[in-house]
């Protein structure tokens, strides 16, 4: 079986790491991951289901998830701090000149690039600040999962 790719959008706020954790509670809380949905749709929005969580934590979902991981964004422990460390990076600024032909790419063009997640192996993940009249909009978190 191969991975599946997974994303979110969200309003651009200058702490990641903090739009970032309360991106995984909330798809916690609402139960939108594997197991609960074995396959969850994307991209959420207000009408995508959201059972709740049988779970206690996001490390018993994890656990319950077994090695395929939730198929989420719960999948990912947090921001890499280093390009040793395991987490979600940022795509460098060189990334996004060749996949974008400029640094500050706009939501659309994030959305439309195919090419943004081919470098990305199974269970890993990446962010994009996406530009709306230069200034940032939006965070674009995506990865694939571990199945």
């Amino acid at each position: 079986m191969g991975s599946h790719l997974w994303w979110y959008v969200e309003p651009y706020e200058p702490d990641v790491a903090a739009v970032l954790h309360r991106v995984r509670q909330r798809e916690f809380q609402a139960g939108r991951y594997s197991p609960v949905i074995p396959y969850p749709a994307f991209p959420v929005n207000a009408h995508s289901p959201a059972p709740g969580t049988p779970h206690d934590s996001i490390d018993d979902a994890l656990e319950a998830a077994d090695a395929d991981g939730t198929r989420t964004i719960l999948d990912v422990p947090g921001l890499a701090a280093s390009d040793d460390d395991w987490g979600m990076r940022q795509l460098s600024d060189e990334a996004l000149l060749n996949l974008f032909g400029t640094t500050q790419p706009t939501l659309t063009q994030v959305q439309a690039s195919d090419a943004l997640t081919e470098p990305l192996g199974r269970g890993e993940s990446l962010y994009v600040v996406a530009y709306a009249a230069g200034q940032p909009a939006h965070l674009y978190f995506t990865g694939y999962s571990f199945d």
